[in-house]
């Protein structure tokens, strides 16, 4: 974490004088205490640690993870995430894993190093800086995870440049972040932006290195059937049916939402027999199922969710699918004819499927999928429809046979020159291979 005794005395100061801090907030109600969910072994067992915060990220990483994982086959692997509904769709990744929940306090730190001690932490593309990005992983997880004797590496890093979300994360910040850069072994960067960033933040250079997006490699999705997925009735149901599939994927904005339901209203118009599958972003949140429930109604689109058909046929009078579950979307992206990915979200995983892509505009260009929607729209390989008349048209022409054909071949030319990023980030990962070895 730090080379001479001055500055281990200076961090071990400044840590001590942040958990006094924790503690403080403790008591006025700290909401990150008391939320770790693991499962307690009977012993301690030496793991592969790896923060996620999402199932984007977990997908993200999931060339460089298999290998890493194939790897260290003697070690448990333990998947960290701060959102206790991936569950079901980690495990289903990584059969074998623990899945551990936390909001990033030291306490749980602590713990889990007792239960799982690591040989090695790796933390999927976000935070490369503390408490700036939408998800919460603490310094204390990589300073335990050190002085187990841990390696410690980002992938994909990636730098979202939010503000604190609380207090107590600014201070963090404040006593914290040039140690939080300095303990890590080796920051793998998507672009030299970022790299330099970090350099000017704090971090050594000489462990930061530029290896490109990993998610050109994890959109490759070879050997795909409906036998792999969690409904394959469903689906072969759905690709025997021969009905244009549209899929509507990471719905977040509500406008963006309507525009898709109301270009797929016009669409019904000509492709009577169509089908809308509808993926919101946080189905577990109530009020987003309320608001597609009103906007469906609105456009007289009768609808299933997902959760309440099992793994049967979708009723033929049915003109919407919405997925309300976890982890699915990739299958249905595999099914569909069309794929319309939304604002700020990953792009790839319809392009892995070969599948047209149609966006809206207004992305971020703070956050990761940025740089693969930017270049990827500059290519022409996505198509950007500002209304639903233009999106409704967008997913007409998509459908024509000849269209698609081409559509495919151009994609598969850009995306090619674009890959990679797996196997420069092995060539720059040696020591803490070497961890897992051990």
């Amino acid at each position: 974490m730090a080379s001479s005794a001055a500055s281990t005395w200076s961090h071990k100061l400044k840590w001590s004088a942040f958990r006094a801090l924790e503690a403080l907030s403790d008591l006025k109600g700290n909401e990150a205490a008391g939320q770790l969910d693991v499962e307690i072994p009977t012993t301690p067992k030496a793991a592969l640690w790896v923060f996620a915060s999402t199932i984007g990220e977990l997908n993200a990483v999931e060339p460089l993870l298999r290998t890493l994982h194939q790897r260290s086959q003697h070690l448990q692997l333990v998947l960290i995430s701060d959102h206790a509904h991936y569950r079901d769709s980690y495990r289903s990744r990584y059969p074998g894993a623990v899945f551990c929940v936390t909001r990033g306090h030291s306490r749980d730190a602590s713990a889990l190093v007792r239960h799982y001690p690591p040989k090695a932490l790796v933390i999927a593309e976000i935070p490369c800086y503390p408490a700036e990005a939408p998800c919460r992983f603490s310094s204390a997880f990589v300073f335990a995870a050190k002085n187990a004797g841990a390696q410690v590496a980002i992938i994909n890093g990636w730098l979202y440049g939010y503000a604190p979300a609380c207090k107590l994360d600014d201070l963090e910040r404040r006593l914290l972040a040039v140690d939080y850069l300095s303990a890590i072994d080796t920051i793998c960067a998507q672009t030299e932006e970022v790299a330099q960033t970090l350099i000017d933040l704090g971090a050594p250079a000489n462990n930061i290195h530029v290896v490109g997006n990993l998610k050109f490699d994890a959109m490759h999705q070879p050997g795909w059937t409906p036998a792999n997925s969690k409904c394959p009735k469903l689906l072969t149901d759905l690709i025997e049916s021969k009905r244009p599939v549209i899929v509507a994927g990471c719905m977040t904005d509500e406008d963006e939402q309507q525009r898709a339901i109301a270009a797929f209203a016009r669409l019904k118009q000509s492709q009577p027999n169509a089908l809308l599958v509808l993926a919101p972003r946080h189905p577990e949140v109530p009020a987003n199922m309320q608001t597609i429930d009103a906007q469906l109604k609105a456009h007289t689109l009768a609808y299933s969710l997902r959760s309440s058909i099992a793994d049967h046929p979708i009723p033929g009078e049915q003109a919407c699918l919405v997925l309300d579950t976890m982890g699915e979307l990739r299958d249905f992206y595999a099914v569909a004819a069309v794929a319309h990915v939304g604002v700020d979200h990953n792009v790839l995983e319809p392009l892995g499927f070969e599948k047209p892509v149609t966006v809206s505009p207004g992305w971020n260009s703070t956050y990761p999928s940025y740089p693969v929607y930017s270049l990827l729209h500059a290519q022409s390989v996505l198509n950007e429809a500002h209304t639903a008349d233009e999106l409704c048209a967008a997913w007409l022409t998509h459908l024509q046979p000849g269209k698609q054909k081409h559509d495919h071949e151009q994609a598969r030319a850009v995306l090619a020159t674009l890959r990679g990023a797996a196997d420069r980030h092995l060539n720059v990962l040696n020591n803490l291979l070497q961890a897992l070895d051990r």
